[in-house]
């Protein structure tokens, strides 16, 4: 995971029956984000995921496939950023958007009081299946992520598979 945002979530899944998850978020960019996960790819770990926003940047987004070709590292990409995926916790949303900054606005007018620091699972927690559905219906996952979508439903729904949520 590269931001703290995506961090937060992801710490707020962890649960003491469901799957262990080491969560990291280094504050590189992408390509080196995909070089470390490489370089762990072969410890203690069953997966290995990169979280990613795409930025609205589809030249970053074929190099970090790339870099990610012929290892086990998968990527869940969310353009324009992590907040559209916590913005289909509360609504769908299809259209695109101009920014990520303008995905952040929205998540804000969903959710008073939200700010990238304060992001909790708990405060979405109650939308992720929601979430999840929406999401596999913007896109798969694979190839080069539309705007907007986001396959982070990919993770979580492994993570409550093993957690059995």
């Amino acid at each position: 995971m590269r931001g703290k945002t995506e961090k937060q979530y992801f710490a707020g899944m962890r649960t003491r029956l469901g799957p262990q998850l080491s969560i990291d978020a280094p504050g590189c960019d992408h390509v080196a984000l995909v070089w470390e996960a490489r370089r762990r790819s072969g410890d203690e770990y069953d997966e290995i995921w990169c979280v990613l926003d795409t930025e609205l940047d589809d030249g970053l987004v074929n190099e970090v496939i790339k870099e990610a070709q012929g290892s086990d590292i998968s990527l869940a990409f969310s353009s324009p950023s992590f907040e559209l995926w916590l913005i289909l916790h509360s609504k769908d949303h299809t259209g695109p958007f101009q920014s990520a900054r303008e995905a952040e606005k929205m998540l804000k007018a969903l959710r008073p009081g939200w700010s990238k620091a304060a992001t909790r699972f708990e405060d979405f927690e109650g939308g992720v299946g929601d979430a999840c559905e929406r999401a596999r219906r913007l896109h798969d996952g694979d190839g080069l992520p539309p705007n907007p979508s986001s396959a982070v439903w990919r993770l979580v729904e492994k993570i409550r598979e093993t957690s059995g949520k």
